[in-house]
């Protein structure tokens, strides 16, 4: 049974196993000896701005130099610039200490290999089981050593810029950007910059102790004041590591995973470049699959996270897929989400249209649908509670047509989460208020409440 790994690497509280100094010496050591095996002896190592993060970097490069494996340290950087010098500098292993969109408080660890994808999960079980094991290290001679880069930006600048052609200007067009105090605050501006853009930045100060704090795609509230406090054409919100993206239109509505996918597949459609249908999650929104359907676009959902969805895309052999929370996988471009990539060819799109994105997202209608976040049990077999499962077993009477419930373990925090979504918000407040006071009856528990749509 998996322990460490979820939807996305590892990731926990700071302090408490496995986000310790030790745990990841170990870790290093682990994976460095799986490494050295297979004589693979550098891998490259970036890291959010999160304060335990420098510290887990080097209880890691410890345990990995220890047994032979040399480190290229590239400091901040987004997640997905990791992934692309993987695969630019044909590297087996990528590394990115973050922990995505969760607060300072939490870390964790994301993997790359070879072409800069995500760590299978036979490679995650492998690890594991040497991780249950006692680690003997032996006397090597050869020590891996540390090498620090930290002018790989301008690299990473000109490959994002290159997806777009090369007359592409931004000029005076006026955009929020929301880097989440996080790895894109040093890149972004400059990309939006550079292109002509009209930037007005926020969470571009990171302290080791603001990432995610009031800001990024899990707090729009700031960005979407702002977008309509300065009459901006619309707001680009991106998460700590900038495997996400959120957008939001003149109007301060926000555009998510779902929609931006819905944007991207009828370009692709329109200009010949599909190859097939697009991916997307069990969380995917029901508006998506029924707006796809009505242009002719197959659609195909697979378990939560993007690896997940990489994993179909490659087996279709399709270009696009992604996640409602603003993880956009475009094939031509990265194996992995990449927000700033991702919210360019939106912009490209809104151009070349000459249109806004409130208007490319007119013909895609969401349904509404509210996300329960149970906080502190993470046994989901409580749920079968009889009285839990009377009410959930009478939510399609009550909920109508196109209602749909989910429930799942998160991957990425310690909490059960629910997914309720219908056709009509009141039916779906009510049917949320019924199911938390029965959970609450059954076993006193903390909520949080998230209304999409």
């Amino acid at each position: 049974m998996i322990k460490y790994f979820g939807t996305d690497g590892i990731r926990g509280v700071v302090g408490k196993t496995p986000i310790t100094a030790d745990f990841f010496f170990k870790l290093g050591a682990v994976i460095g000896k799986i490494l050295y095996f297979y004589d693979v002896k550098k891998i490259i190592i970036g890291r959010d701005t999160r304060l335990s993060s420098y510290m887990l970097e080097e209880a890691l490069q410890f345990g990995l130099s220890l047994v032979g494996v040399s480190v290229i340290s590239v400091g901040v950087l987004p997640t997905p610039a990791i992934s692309y010098f993987t695969k630019l500098f044909n590297l087996e292993v990528g590394v990115v200490i973050s922990a995505s969109h969760n607060q300072f408080r939490d870390n964790g660890i994301k993997f790359f290999v070879k072409n800069g994808v995500k760590l299978s999960a036979k490679f995650e079980r492998r690890i594991e089981k040497q991780l249950n094991k006692t680690i003997i290290l032996k006397q090597f001679v050869d020590l891996g050593h540390i090498s620090y880069k930290r002018a790989l930006q301008q690299k990473y600048i000109n490959f994002c810029i290159s997806t777009l052609p090369n007359n592409f200007r931004l000029n005076n067009f006026k955009i929020v950007l929301d880097c989440a105090n996080g790895s894109t605050y040093e890149l972004a501006p400059i990309i939006f910059r550079e292109l002509g853009a009209n930037v007005v930045l926020m969470s571009a100060a990171p302290n080791g102790l603001n990432i995610n704090d009031k800001c990024g795609t899990t707090d729009l509230q700031e960005i979407q004041r702002l977008v309509l406090s300065e009459k901006a054409d619309l707001g680009i919100s991106f998460d700590g590591d900038g495997d996400r993206v959120i957008m939001i239109d003149h109007f301060g509505n926000s555009v998510n995973g779902d929609q931006i996918l819905y944007i991207l597949a009828k370009n692709y459609k329109k200009n010949k470049k599909l190859r097939g249908g697009v991916v997307g999650t069990k969380m995917s929104n029901g508006g998506l699959s029924l707006a796809l359907s009505k242009i002719g676009i197959p659609f195909i959902t697979v378990n939560i996270g993007d690896r997940y969805i990489f994993k179909k895309l490659k087996e279709k052999q399709w270009r696009l897929g992604a996640e409602s929370s603003g993880h956009v996988i475009l094939l031509d471009y990265a194996p992995v989400g990449d927000g700033i990539i991702t919210s360019l060819q939106i912009l490209k799109i809104i151009f070349d249209e000459n249109s806004t994105l409130k208007s490319l997202c007119s013909d895609i209608h969401m349904l509404p649908q509210i996300i329960i976040n149970i906080k502190n049990n993470i046994d989901i077999s409580f749920l079968k509670n009889f009285k839990i499962q009377s009410v959930l077993s009478k939510y399609k009477d009550f909920l109508g047509k196109y209602s749909r419930i989910m429930l799942r373990l998160s991957g990425t925090e310690k909490c059960i989460r629910i997914m309720i979504e219908g056709c009509c918000s009141k039916k779906i407040n009510i049917f949320s208020k019924m199911l938390i006071n029965v959970i609450n009856s059954v076993k006193k528990s903390r909520f949080s409440i998230i209304t999409m749509f």
